[in-house]
C-alpha cells in the first residue's frame, strides 16, 4: 500500500524556524472558494503554518442575468440596498455598474451590511462608508436593526441562492417591505481531491476552516467521517450550530467573523493546550 502523501510545505513555512506561536509548523486545510482563500492562506502562512486549498463550493454570477438587471434597474424605488456577505457586494455591484454605466450613476440610497468586513468591501469598491452595520454580524440582528431605523421604508437585499432565509423572516415579522434579489449562486464540489482526502485519513491535517455555512454543509458533504481526524475552526456561531447539527463538533471558533480572528482562535486553541 502506497503511503499517503506528506503535507506540502507552503512559502510561508520554514522548517528551519523555531516555534513562535501555536499555529506554528500546523497544516491548515482551507475550504473557501479559490477567489477567497487567498488572504486566508496568507495569514496562516504568516504564522508559520502550512496551507493547503481545496474549495468545497463554487461562486458564480446568478444563473438569469436578464432576470437580475431587470431588477437591479429598479433600486430607486428602494430607500436601501442590504448586502448579507462580502459575495453579495461583488456580484450586486457588478450588475449595478452593468445596469447604469457606473455605480456612481445609480440612484442608491442607505446601504446596510450584515457586517463589517462586508462593510470594508463596500467602501474598498465604491469609496463610500455604509450607513447600518448591525452591533452582531448576523441575520437576525440585521433584521432587527434595519426594521428599527428603517420603519416605513423599503429595502432591496442581495444575496446568494443558498443563503440564510433569517433575514427575511425577520423583516416579515416587522412588516417591512422588502425584496429579496439572488445576485451570485453557489454549487457543491462533488468530487474531493484524492490527496487531501488521503491526508484527511491519516490524521495529518491539523485544521479545517469552516467560513459559512454553505461551506460546512459542503465539507461535511464531502469528506464525511474522515473530518473527525482533525480539528475544525468555525467563523461564527451560526455556523458552529450548523456543524453542530451536522453531527460535528468544532474546537475553535472566532470571537467575531474575520479572517484575523478565525487565525487567532486556531492559535488560542493551539496555546491552551500546550
Amino acid at each position: 500500500m502506497n503511503n499517503p502523501p506528506q503535507p506540502p510545505a507552503s512559502s510561508g513555512y520554514d522548517p528551519q524556524k523555531p516555534l513562535e506561536n501555536g499555529v506554528s509548523g500546523k497544516f491548515v486545510l482551507v475550504t473557501r472558494p479559490n477567489r477567497q482563500s487567498g488572504s486566508l492562506c496568507e495569514l496562516f502562512e504568516a504564522k508559520g503554518a502550512k496551507t493547503y486549498r481545496h474549495p468545497v463550493i463554487k461562486i458564480n454570477a446568478a444563473e438569469n442575468q436578464q432576470d437580475l438587471l431587470e431588477a437591479i434597474a429598479q433600486i430607486g424605488d428602494f430607500e436601501w440596498l442590504v448586502f448579507v456577505s462580502r459575495n453579495s457586494v461583488r456580484y450586486a455591484l457588478q450588475a449595478i455598474e452593468q445596469e447604469f454605466g457606473g455605480f456612481e450613476r445609480a440612484p442608491i440610497g442607505k446601504v446596510a451590511a450584515i457586517g463589517q468586513t462586508t462593510a470594508d468591501l463596500f467602501r474598498a469598491i465604491t469609496g463610500n462608508a455604509v450607513d447600518l452595520v448591525p452591533t452582531t454580524a448576523n441575520s437576525e440582528t440585521l433584521g432587527v436593526e434595519l426594521a428599527a431605523i428603517a420603519k416605513s421604508e423599503k429595502a432591496m437585499i442581495f444575496r446568494g441562492n443558498r443563503g440564510s432565509a433569517a433575514l427575511g423572516q425577520c423583516l416579515s415579522r416587522t412588516q417591512l417591505e422588502f425584496r429579496e434579489i439572488v445576485v451570485y449562486q453557489s454549487t457543491d464540489v462533488l468530487a474531493p481531491q484524492h490527496e487531501v482526502q488521503l491526508l484527511l485519513r491519516a490524521g495529518d491535517i491539523d485544521w479545517v476552516t469552516i467560513t459559512s455555512s454553505a461551506i460546512a454543509k459542503a465539507t461535511v458533504s464531502l469528506f464525511g467521517e474522515d473530518l473527525r481526524r482533525s480539528k475544525l475552526v468555525s467563523l461564527s456561531p451560526n455556523i458552529t450550530q450548523v456543524l453542530s447539527e451536522l453531527g460535528f463538533e468544532v474546537a475553535a471558533e472566532a470571537i467575531k467573523p474575520g479572517m484575523t480572528e478565525l487565525v487567532a482562535a486556531v492559535e488560542a486553541y493551539e496555546f491552551k493546550s500546550c
